[in-house]
């Protein structure tokens, strides 16, 4: 599968860090588990930049043949920072796997991948802070009682 280069391209990786959401500011992130389906309308409309070492192609191909993403192998480790223009990020969730210190380990055997199992999650930034959307919705409930209250009211 070839996806678009649109400038807006959806960041996949295998894991969530600190360093990854310094690009953003202050704003307001959402998380939500999504489905393949999803996802392959989501990389078909924005493209795709995939995150991973070397050592995780393994990794990659496993989801590529199980659920035909048609995922990049990246050569090297893409670094990256969510942003204004690269909004969302995928992190393909791998249960099953021996870790170390709660990350990957660089080898497993083909036993231990078919024991894997994937979900994924998606992340998507928002320009503005949680307190001033809750402020602003706030302010449009009260707007729509006043205007429901003038609506209903009875002359006596």
């Amino acid at each position: 599968m070839s996806y678009p280069k649109t400038g807006q391209e959806v960041y996949v990786s295998l894991n969530l860090s600190n360093t990854m959401l310094t690009g953003i500011g202050k704003g307001t992130i959402t998380r939500e588990e999504v489905s393949v389906d999803y996802l392959k309308k989501l990389f078909a409309k924005y493209g795709v930049i995939v995150s991973a070492k070397p050592e995780q192609h393994r990794l990659l191909e496993i989801v590529n043949e199980t659920f035909d993403l048609g995922l990049e192998l990246p050569e090297e480790l893409k670094l990256f920072q969510l942003s204004e223009q690269h909004r969302r990020l995928v992190v393909i969730n791998v249960q099953g796997l021996r870790r170390k210190g709660g990350s990957l380990l660089p080898e497993y055997t083909e036993e231990e991948f078919q024991e894997a199992t994937f979900t994924f999650v998606k992340y998507y930034v928002q320009s503005r802070h949680y307190d001033e959307l809750v402020a602003e919705n706030e302010k449009l409930k009260y707007d729509l009682e006043q205007e429901l209250e003038w609506r209903h009211r009875t002359d006596s």
